[in-house]
């Protein structure tokens, strides 16, 4: 009781600090919006957001201790043109791009997963410093994986005083579950240092319609981090440990799915120079080493009369790689980066699929295979800015040369031959920024992106849910070339940020019925994807003593072509997300904080196959298609002293049932509550 009466008078706490007088609209200005950002994932070059001519998105430190850190993906939910799945591990498409065609980075090292679902983002909120995403194509900069787009995930370092003590603690009421994290840093003389430690444990998520059973999920995190100036260099070294595993929530008993590993260890070490030279501004070299565990159990029973299967996989992933890149400005107006970048990544799976029929004859039956494969990725990359009075004009291109082998297949205790893949080729991108005026600018791009086939789509056969999908060796890089404009104001009380493109994308790889045996699938090139839209991200200061309305809003079509020569625009992602919102800092007695009421949502989509059939299939819970629906929310904070802050979500008040795009149903009305500490 005494716990619950905590949580209830907060709350009131919060919520009455809402009808508080707002602070003053100048005092406002600096928490608009901001454009002001560095950020380099985009280009290669330090550029601020305002001035970049692709379309990018900062979140943070300042952002992300406002929201409550219950999820990566709940930090990047108001980000346009990103959808966060969290049908079990949380996952990030962008512009409708499913997951695994989008690159996700953490501190700038790609993490990379080779199942057909995409690339989990294996971190602890209460780690991360800020996140840098950029939407579209963007393979030359960025790398492989990069059509849909990249998130960056920076991770924290030091801290400014000698020893820094900080913890996190909170309630997450959609799963009836906690986080928790602590950390300590520092900086000593030239030293800095960071060592934390995060948990959580949710419970399976509650709805509007009943408990989802089973869908919970748990995870631990460890970081440790060091660093060390001399003069204009610094060196650091960074350590990770992160386990997580969850229940998968699949509305069908007799269809049982578990992730009950997914664990990362990772270590990294990079090196940072800046001015070595009057004409060299940056020199980088980065490198790294992780492995990810990976297990997958699918349980299924079609009755008391037919045979029932258990099927297992167990993965070892090892990758490593380095990245060296320099920044030179040899006159004036001019700016370039030059890069290499190197990956091995090796995949050994152990997958058995066993057949257990009804009665004690005969007896059960085990089908194994075992698979050794890698793929080594070598690409040189440069970008050249020229700066000629009110234009900028930005001009890159990568070199890719990726070879992949299977270096042992056992089927069943038989060792079948190896097979091999390979590719190398060019990608290109330009750029165009015109200041319009001191507060305005105009941009334009041209961008393409690349998608090499994973190790499962190569080389592996995979059974879940009933169905057998055999890899091909013979697969072709998935390809993607965008074309964007887009517009920039920051005029203090007023911040745009609003972008036009166009993808045309081909070689989509998909999973094809096999004509040669009956049951079987595989994975082909068998697919063409063209999307368009806008994005809009804007906040207004209308001198309403404080109170801004603001709206993230995306719209994204696409038309897919499939090799029957149906075309359909039916492609599973909704033409319309966003939020639309009012708020403002507020400041009662004591106590000062910040409030937020918005509306979020996202139209009604349908996915319709090759044979112009509405599926429901496709995702690890087979949740296509879905209505439209939008929740009323309110996100504030409450700054208890100067170094404790409140952080209080209330979502989906009006406890509405809905389930978003390719994900499980949304949690009904509920409360997040964290408390964050620094001294």
């Amino acid at each position: 009781m005494k716990s619950v009466l905590k949580l209830s008078t907060a709350s009131a706490a919060l919520l009455g600090a809402m009808y508080a007088a707002p602070l003053g609209a100048q005092e406002q200005e600096e928490d608009v919006i901001q454009l002001g950002d560095i950020i380099v994932t985009g280009t290669g070059i330090p550029t601020e957001v305002f001035e970049s001519p692709g379309s990018v998105t900062v979140v943070d430190s300042d952002e992300i201790s406002e929201i409550a850190p219950s999820s990566v993906a709940n930090l990047l939910s108001d980000v346009p043109g990103v959808q966060a799945t969290e049908n079990d591990l949380d996952r990030i498409r962008i512009r409708g791009e499913d997951s695994q065609r989008v690159a996700i980075l953490i501190d700038g090292q790609r993490l990379s997963d080779h199942n057909r679902y995409g690339t989990p983002l294996l971190v602890s909120p209460t780690d991360i410093e800020r996140i840098e995403i950029v939407r579209g194509p963007s393979s030359v900069v960025s790398g492989n994986r990069a059509i849909g787009g990249v998130v960056n995930i920076i991770t924290k370092r030091g801290a400014d005083k000698p020893v820094e003590f900080s913890g996190t603690a909170g309630y997450i009421g959609a799963n009836d579950g906690y986080r928790a994290a602590a950390s300590v840093a520092g900086t000593v003389n030239n030293f800095d240092y960071r060592l934390s430690y995060s948990k959580s444990d949710l419970g399976d998520r509650k709805t509007p319609d009943g408990d989802l059973v089973p869908s919970g999920s748990d995870d631990r995190g460890i970081l440790g981090f060091l660093g060390y100036q001399f003069g204009k260099s610094y060196v650091g070294f960074r350590a990770q440990d992160y386990d997580a595993s969850t229940e998968v929530y699949t509305s069908n008993p007799s269809f049982e799915v578990d992730l009950p590993k997914r664990d990362l260890r990772k270590y990294s070490a990079f090196y940072e120079g800046e001015d070595l030279m009057p004409w060299m501004s940056m020199l980088k070299f980065s490198a790294y080493t992780q492995k990810i565990d990976r297990e997958f159990t699918n349980n299924l029973n079609f009755g008391p009369f037919a045979p029932s299967f258990e099927i297992t996989s167990d993965d070892d992933q090892t990758t490593s790689g380095f990245l060296a890149s320099a920044n030179f400005e040899f006159a004036d107006g001019h700016r370039t980066v030059v890069g290499l970048e190197y990956e091995d990544d090796r995949l050994e799976t152990n997958k058995a699929t066993t057949r257990i029929f009804p009665g004690p004859f005969p007896p059960p039956s085990t089908s194994t295979t075992f698979v050794d494969a890698k793929i080594r990725t070598s690409s040189v990359f440069g970008q050249h800015e020229i700066t000629m009075g009110d234009f900028v004009t930005t001009l890159g291109a990568r070199y890719y040369k990726v070879d992949s082998d299977q270096d042992e297949f056992i089927q069943n205790g038989v060792t079948q031959p190896g097979q091999s893949n390979s590719d190398g080729r060019w990608l290109g991108s330009a750029g165009l920024v015109y200041n319009l005026s001191d507060d305005t600018v105009l941009r334009a791009s041209i961008s393409q992106g690349y998608n090499y086939p994973s190790l499962s789509e190569l080389y592996i056969t995979t059974a879940a849910g009933g169905q057998t999908v055999n890899g091909n060796p013979n697969l072709k890089p998935e390809t993607a070339t965008n074309y964007e404009i887009g517009a920039r104001v920051d005029r203090g009380n007023l911040v745009l940020d609003t972008a036009v493109f166009y993808t045309r994308s081909k070689d989509y790889i998909a999973v094809t019925a096999d004509p040669t045996s009956s049951g079987q699938f595989t994975y082909d090139n068998v697919d063409r994807v063209k999307s368009w839209g806008f994005e809009v991200a804007a906040e207004f200061d209308p001198g309403w003593g404080g109170v801004r309305p603001y709206a993230i809003l995306s719209n994204v079509t696409r038309e897919f072509e499939y090799s029957t020569d149906e075309k359909t625009k039916d492609s599973g992602t909704p033409d319309w997300t966003g939020t639309i919102g009012l708020r403002s800092d507020w400041e009662a007695a004591a106590y000062t904080g910040t409030w937020d009421v918005f509306l979020r949502g996202e139209s009604a989509s349908r996915l319709v196959d090759e044979n112009g059939n509405i599926v429901d299939t496709g995702t690890p819970t087979g949740t296509n298609p879905s209505s439209g629906w939008t929740t009323l929310n309110f996100r504030g904070t409450m700054d208890l002293t100067e170094n404790a802050r409140l952080i209080l979500e209330l979502d989906n008040i009006l406890d509405k049932s809905y389930r978003a795009n390719d994900q499980i149903s949304g949690a009904g009305r509920n409360v997040s509550l964290f408390v964050t500490a620094t001294f």
